[in-house]
């Protein structure tokens, strides 16, 4: 009998261990990786960089003692038989844990100079592509694990917090979107922690899109605010409109996970009903409307004050200014027909977000700018609402990365 267990276990053993051969080699990268950005930084760095590289090598082995106690759980999410490979998607994954292990050691410094104050924002957009990547390759392979969902759950968590922070200790974020947003997962975890010790019943969650969303949304305004050039207006702003429904959302899910609000509950189904009505289709014509009232007249006087405007582009020190102005105007035009005609008014909205606002970042920081960055913001998280006529993103905005349909 004990011969054929060992036998039955010999081959989930075998796997394990090839798993941990492969843990192995991400530990000697990991710390390559790391002493790598140790010499990038080191010529910003000065005294400083001894206890950087000390508390990113403590982050770094957390991050990889966390991986090693999840390697047993390199199953399929169907169940089967332990993996014996990571897989694509799993290698990515571990990838986004190492890159941000390197992000609470600048907590310690202040912002680099130089080119090396870029660094904490390609470490942690890296990590954050890495977070679309890992996720559409598990799943166009067939290959999601319960390894890499655990990971990916608590690498979101800890980057968002880890992100959130620096931006707030570099001066670009507010204090409190960080310990609101910032923290959001550690404080519902600790919530339904003391609701199980108190005997609570708690509920789980059920999937839901929008938290998928708006969690993405979160760390991208994140690794925004770590670009050198970003203006710290703007993404107080950006802030400021994402945690109305990011912090809503989080209050509902939190109700409902401790079991104080049962989401079949008819008058909370009839209102949760009206506010999506609201949000999902009355909002964004307002903000269409307000949009283009705004950029519209802004748009011509600078199209007939071009001159003008491209000699400020100059005097910011862009090379190609003519060229740069041209861009801007063309692509904010566009965008803006997109998002009145509500034709892919999601994609509009981009465009507004990224060109118009390296615009803002780079010549001219004004109120009436500050405003339509604002209303495209506004856009991109709630689309073009009614009268729209192609709103493609929607479907985009369900459905995960690399899911087939």
């Amino acid at each position: 009998m004990s011969g054929r267990v060992r036998q039955a276990d010999a081959p989930e053993a075998l796997a394990l261990e090839r798993l941990r051969v492969v843990w192995r080699r991400w530990t000697v990268a990991g710390f390559g990786l790391l002493v790598a950005a140790a010499l990038a930084l080191r010529p910003a760095a000065g005294d400083g960089l001894a206890l950087w590289l000390l508390v990113d090598s403590l982050c770094l082995v957390g991050v990889l003692l966390f991986i090693w106690s999840r390697l047993p759980e390199n199953k399929r999410a169907q169940g089967g038989q332990l993996l014996s490979r990571f897989g694509a998607g799993n290698h990515v994954t571990v990838l986004r844990g190492v890159l941000l292990a390197q992000l609470p050691g600048y907590l310690l410094l202040p912002w680099p100079t130089g080119p090396q104050a870029w660094l904490p924002a390609l470490t942690f957009s890296g990590a954050l592509v890495g977070d679309f990547v890992d996720g559409y390759l598990a799943r166009r392979a067939n290959a999601v694990t319960g390894f890499g969902s655990a990971l990916d759950i608590e690498f979101d968590g800890l980057g968002l917090m880890a992100a959130t922070a620096l931006a707030v200790h570099y001066g670009q974020l507010p204090l409190l979107y960080f310990l609101t947003v910032g923290v959001a997962r550690y404080v519902y975890l600790f919530a339904g922690w003391l609701a199980r010790r108190l005997g609570r019943p708690t509920r789980p969650l059920p999937e839901s899109s929008t938290r998928r969303g708006l969690g993405g949304v979160s760390m991208e305004l994140a690794s925004a605010a770590l670009w050198p050039i970003a203006p710290p207006e703007m993404m107080r702003l950006g802030a400021a409109i994402l945690a109305v429904p990011f912090l809503s959302g989080f209050l509902r899910d939190g109700l409902i996970h401790l079991g104080l609000l049962d989401p079949a509950w008819t008058p909370y189904v009839s209102l949760r009903r009206v506010v999506v009505d609201a949000v999902a289709d009355v909002l964004p014509v307002g903000l269409r409307a307000a949009l283009a009232a705004v950029l519209g007249p802004w748009l011509v006087g600078a199209a007939t004050g071009f001159p003008g405007v491209v000699e400020a582009a100059r005097r910011a020190g862009i090379g190609a200014a003519e060229a740069f102005v041209a861009i801007v105007l063309g692509v904010s035009a566009l965008s803006l027909v997109l998002i009145v005609a509500g034709a892919a008014g999601r994609t509009g909205a981009v465009g507004l977000l990224v060109v118009y606002g390296l615009f803002l970042a780079l010549v001219e920081l004004s109120p009436i700018g500050l405003t339509i960055w604002g209303l495209a913001v506004g856009i991109f998280l709630v689309g073009t609402g009614r009268l729209s006529i192609w709103q493609p993103e929607r479907s985009l905005y369900q459905r995960q990365a690399g899911a087939r349909s």
